[in-house]
């Protein structure tokens, strides 16, 4: 049996996804790892073509950070609440957030000792 085993089909999950402000995902990743019902939590930056500006010439792009987070179904309403609310979501053009269920997931782990 896998060490993962635990994160496979053996209880029920939902996947949060969260769009914030850049610069804003690392700090709410650190402060979501540790946190009881999450399984997994990643992040990255994000640039979109949506609302785009050009101004002398140039063309602008609003970014963002895109969170990740695997979570027992369980525990879903708090980190979501949670999440809402340190993150600053309530606030105009802050961002979104949604869940959705997934089936299986397995927590992004880093390599140790690889050299690359």
């Amino acid at each position: 049996m896998s060490v993962l085993a635990h994160i496979g089909r053996g209880i029920e999950k939902k996947l949060l996804t969260a769009v914030v402000r850049a610069g804003e995902g690392q700090r709410l990743v650190e402060g979501f790892a540790e946190r009881p019902g999450v399984l997994s939590i990643s992040h990255h930056h994000a640039r979109g073509v949506g609302s785009q500006r050009i101004q002398n010439g140039q063309l602008y792009f609003n970014e963002q950070d895109v969170l990740m987070l695997l979570v027992e179904a369980e525990f879903v309403d708090v980190i979501f609440s949670s999440l809402f609310q340190e993150g600053r979501l309530g606030e105009p053009g802050a961002g979104m957030i949604f869940c959705e269920k997934v089936l299986r997931g397995h927590p992004m782990m880093p390599f140790e000792g690889v050299d690359w």
